[in-house]
């Protein structure tokens, strides 16, 4: 049967008012992949030969490349809460782990893109006291903080499921299913994608499949410089510490032990790798790749033996420097040496979403840079702070420049310890020069400089 003029008028006004939504539809679509301690060098691009990541490769060489990016603080909730927010943890109410919740009314990028029309979807592990819905997000898919990495409990829209398979499997899904939503609201999409893997499971190991431990040979992993470090030149505290006692549980005084840890931790970021592939190959088959934006990072680094420790949180270059990239629609492969911090990300989330970037973000886009562009004021140094003792830290602050690394740690009763090391000379922070009379300039200046980033933070508001 023929269809009717009548019928055939439908269709078509169907088809125009369909046309109309799309071209109003004009804002880009946002993915913000988060990876759970995650090395600055846990990525191939990043000239590590011997580990494999061929779908975050492909990512980071379609886009711009970070080589020098780190966190504000290494841990998993306030760097979370500082990628939300785009501030520092002594600002927006989080500096230690667990169950910290940001300040009341402290905004955050996904209730802004919300309030922007964007539908905003968070998968994977979440671990912040306020909900994913406090946050903006209208979509959560999450699991609490780390546990088993197979058959794992998720909030799924509100109700507790355990979810076959492998964590960040499920995390992949889940987002997948964000996007079928989004698509039937016919919304642009923000979409916080939070892998769990390579965080240690609640055991304490790595158990990633066989098949990827098999890829890896224990003698031919590496071993740090420093693995039997004595400590010389660093605060005593640390020799009893839960960074060195832990490393110790794990066996870290024999290197074969650190080479068995550093195959699974490798095994572990291919795993997650895969997973994050199969979400990457479904956004280019449903053709969203020209109409998004892919963030990755890092939450934090890991420390696999360097100086005897494992963990994260100290000022060390393991703990705190991350992978990053950015992959936008036309952009050029680069790669590029500013310093970069996670709260800048959150910046360039507001400007990419069109969105005025608040006066109160302590960051600062970095959209100019991934478009090519030299920005002849960009930052020469930077703050980190871990002012709330975590996992046997002591409260501690650094700052951090293109040379230097500077780190003041509050030992109590009005003590404090210091370090410098040139990372130019010292990449590896094995020498403490903070006590050499020919860096006293040195010292006095970057003292003056952590007492200026200090005073502009608490100021910010």
């Amino acid at each position: 049967m023929r269809p009717s003029i009548l019928h055939l008028a439908a269709l078509a006004i169907c088809c125009l008012a369909s046309t109309h939504l799309r071209a109003e539809n004009t804002k880009p679509n946002i993915v913000f992949i988060l990876t759970d301690d995650h090395r600055w060098d846990g990525l191939t691009s990043a000239g590590n030969e011997q580990i494999r990541t061929p779908n975050l490769d492909k990512l980071c060489q379609a886009g711009t490349r970070f080589e020098n990016a780190f966190v504000t603080l290494a841990i998993c909730s306030p760097s979370r809460a500082a990628c939300l927010t785009g501030r520092y943890g002594s600002r927006n109410g989080v500096t230690a782990v667990g169950h910290a919740s940001l300040k009341k009314g402290e905004p955050t990028f996904a209730r802004a893109l919300k309030e922007a029309g964007y539908a905003t979807g968070v998968a994977g592990k979440w671990h912040l006291g306020n909900s994913p819905r406090d946050c903006g997000f209208d979509f959560a898919s999450t699991c609490w903080s780390n546990g088993t990495w197979y058959n794992r409990e998720f909030m799924i829209d509100g109700k507790k499921q355990v979810m076959p398979g492998f964590v960040d499997d499920v995390a992949v899904e889940q987002s997948l299913r964000f996007l079928d939503q989004a698509a039937e609201a016919n919304k642009p999409f923000a979409l916080w994608l939070c892998t769990q893997v390579p965080h240690m499971d609640h055991k304490h190991t790595w158990p990633a499949k066989q098949e990827y431990k098999d890829q890896y040979i224990v003698g031919s992993m590496p071993l740090a410089a420093t693995w039997n470090d004595d400590l010389e030149g660093k605060p005593k505290y640390l020799a009893m510490s839960r960074s060195r006692t832990q490393a110790l549980s794990y066996g870290y005084d024999d290197p074969e032990n650190i080479r068995k840890h550093t195959r699974d931790y490798y095994a572990s970021v291919q795993q997650m790798d895969a997973a994050v592939g199969k979400f990457l190959d479904e956004l280019e088959r449903r053709g969203l790749r020209e109409s998004t934006w892919i963030i990755l990072m890092g939450d934090n680094g890991w420390m696999l033996g360097e100086h005897g420790f494992t963990s994260k949180v100290l000022a060390y270059e393991e703990s705190m420097r991350v992978p990053m990239a950015v992959v936008g629609p036309g952009q050029q492969p680069q790669v590029r040496s500013e310093l970069v911090l996670n709260i800048d990300l959150t910046a360039m989330i507001y400007e990419l979403a069109g969105l005025e970037v608040p006066r109160s973000l302590h960051g600062r886009s970095v959209l100019p840079i991934v478009q090519g562009k030299t920005i002849s004021d960009w930052r020469t140094s930077f703050l980190y702070e871990a002012p709330t003792p975590q996992l046997g830290s002591k409260p501690l602050w650094a700052v951090r420049d293109a040379r230097w690394k500077y780190i003041e740690t509050d030992l109590g009763n009005g003590q404090v310890f210091r370090e410098l090391y040139d990372l130019n000379s010292d990449a590896i922070e094995a020498n403490n020069v903070a006590n050499e009379s020919r860096h006293d300039d040195r010292i006095s200046q970057m003292e003056r400089q952590l007492k200026a980033y200090l005073k502009r933070v608490v100021q910010s508001d």
